[in-house]
């Protein structure tokens, strides 16, 4: 049976993208496998033992919280409603109660199956519809007999892990306004022999909420957040879930995140999980929600679905056609610099723009000035930076005279854009909370080497990709997918001017290398949301022999923002290795 539904998926993609693609798609399964190895061992050794469940039970809590578990019953195997009750029932955290909606029209299995449990428990609430409503209408009514202050969302073959509630209360402790919380998650094989693929999510990230419905399991929400959001709505059927936790996290103060694997997603022939041709619907539904979110939000943009289902992309239109500053601040051969040019004018879609070269001698620079002579195309200016200050504190001071709105910085050996590429940075730039926004940037080998950064990976900060070939997505397809990090590259980063400059520009005091991320948390200090964009695609000409420099230190930098980097970065998951950039798990990790 399985066999078969690969080989429908198989089939499906093929049609949809050709042999290349699912080529890609299964060697990036095959090295994610390589490198989830061992997970189940991981997983089970950091579950607490029955001494702790023992102390977890007879634990007080200040705060405690009746926690509503909503579950819709549709003709459930009886082996798998069996699990997932006792799942909730046998939760170290006891003040709980499962609210269980059986829309098995015709069938009373599962109405038996639950009332033997309500004899021996009376935690347990039961309503045994009149006809089947769907997923969201089932889920409406379970949800209309939650009486606790925070409603936990659980499919009725899925499974928490025994100590699920007491991390969320246990958390909740010192955040009891938040408005919702969410859990990583793995999934389970249908007969709980092998528990696989962990989703070691980040914490709240609206972007990447806006790319694909990564909170999905577990989610508590507060009882009256769910009144002020709504309740399900059938219409995005297959995706009610995404739409009702789109519409919670707009109202939604704080957010939570338990950066621990404390759900499992069954995953059986039947299930979207194994098979998602089997549900093509429901990623219509998802990219419908999304629309219905950014426009009671009065964003304008457009939504349009990626290769892999269910997840998608945000393309924000302009309102105006500022003028651009491209800055280049490392042009070295007049070579590379008519390269440049060239890949520019041949994807150009916007026309706002100049290009400013900063220059440290004019006569070590004869060949560069003479092409910048003959070039007519696009506007060019030339800066000197004749004195003891280097090119970024040169251009911070230049930034108070320019008269354009906003700045690209971007290295000048890029040999190829992505057609369209201007409008993308700038329809980030542009959104009213967006601090900087950054692209990727491939080697000429099509290696990614550039993009978005992770604080502490392989020391201070990382790009969290480099090394992934030219259309392979990475983990959790995250590679592609637009989504908040604390830094991007200034190899390709856009910023409004006036927000540079409130920032106080590139900071003298901060090592060269690590201008562009202090820049990018400077920003985030004063409230903005810094922006990865993958749409954004620029790949550099081959240049040098490519070696691998060593880090060098950067003290100044590592002392300004101490307090930050000794805190796990929260758009990461403090589960997956710093060591390296293949997102694999980490041995001795958080949570432990």
């Amino acid at each position: 049976m399985k066999n078969v539904s690969y080989a429908k998926r198989g089939y499906h993609y093929v049609k949809n993208y050709g042999v290349a693609r699912l080529g890609i798609k299964m060697q990036e399964r095959l090295h994610r496998n390589s490198l989830e190895k061992g997970y189940q061992d991981w997983m089970l050794a950091r579950r607490p033992g029955k001494s702790e469940k023992e102390l977890q039970r007879a634990h007080m809590f200040v705060f405690c919280p009746l926690i509503s578990i909503v579950a819709p019953v549709f003709r459930t195997p009886e082996l798998y409603l069996r699990e997932m009750i006792e799942s909730v029932l046998e939760q170290t955290y006891t003040n709980l109660e499962l609210c269980l909606a059986d829309g098995s029209d015709g069938d009373d299995t599962s109405e038996e199956i639950i009332r033997s449990y309500m004899r021996q428990d009376n935690r347990i609430r039961y309503k045994k519809l009149e006809h089947n409503f769907g997923i969201s209408g089932n889920t409406n009514e379970a949800l209309a007999m939650a009486s606790g202050e925070y409603i936990g969302f659980l499919d009725h073959d899925d499974l928490l892990e025994e100590h699920a509630l007491f991390e969320i209360v246990k958390w909740l402790q010192t955040h009891p306004d938040a408005d919702m919380v969410y859990t990583d998650e793995d999934k389970v094989s249908f007969d709980k022999s092998t528990y696989f693929q962990p989703h070691f999510k980040p914490d709240f990230n609206l972007d990447l909420l806006r790319s694909n419905n990564y909170i999905c399991h577990f989610l508590l929400v507060r009882q009256s957040l769910c009144e002020q959001a709504g309740a399900f709505r059938g219409e995005f059927d297959g995706a009610q879930d995404y739409d009702f936790i789109l519409r919670c996290v707009e109202k939604a103060s704080l957010i939570g995140h338990i950066p621990q694997v404390l759900y499992h997603w069954r995953s059986h022939s039947a299930s979207t999980a194994a098979d998602p041709e089997s549900k093509a619907y429901a990623y219509e539904a998802g990219k419908r929600a999304i629309e219905a979110h950014l426009k009671r939000t009065g964003i304008n943009a457009s939504v349009e679905s990626m290769e892999n289902p269910g997840f998608y992309r945000v393309s924000y239109a302009l309102n105006a056609a500022p003028k651009v500053s491209i800055v280049l601040l490392d042009v070295a051969k007049a070579a590379a610099l008519k390269a440049f040019f060239r890949a520019v004018e041949e994807n150009r879609t916007y026309a706002n723009i100049e290009v400013l070269v900063l220059l440290d001698d004019p006569e070590k620079n004869k060949l560069i000035l003479n092409f910048i002579k003959e070039h007519r195309q696009i506007p060019i200016k030339v800066v000197y930076c004749t004195s003891a200050c280097n090119k970024f504190v040169t251009f911070s001071r230049l930034a108070e005279k320019l008269d354009s709105e906003y700045l690209l910085f971007l290295e000048s050996r890029i040999g190829k854009v992505s057609r369209g590429w201007m409008e993308d940075f700038l329809g980030n730039a542009m959104r009213p909370e967006a601090g900087a926004v950054g692209g990727r940037i491939y080697d000429s080998a099509r290696r990614y080497r550039y993009g978005a950064k992770v604080l502490g990976l392989g020391g201070l900060a990382g790009d969290a990709f480099a090394g992934l070939r030219i259309g392979y997505t990475g983990y959790f397809h995250k590679a592609g997918l637009q989504q908040n990090y604390h830094a991007v590259s200034g190899k390709a980063m856009m910023v409004n001017r006036a927000r540079f400059l409130l920032a106080g520009g590139f900071s003298e005091d901060v090592e060269d290398r690590m201008k562009d991320v202090d820049l990018c948390l400077k920003l985030e200090r004063l409230g903005f949301k810094n922006i990865y964009e993958p749409g954004i695609v620029l790949i550099e000409q081959k240049y040098g022999s490519g070696r691998k420099k060593a880090a060098r230190p950067a003290a100044a930098f590592e002392k300004k923002w101490k307090d930050i980097l000794l805190e796990p970065d929260g758009y990461y998951n403090c589960n997956l290795s710093l060591n390296d950039t293949q997102w694999r798990i980490l041995e001795d990790a958080c949570g432990t």
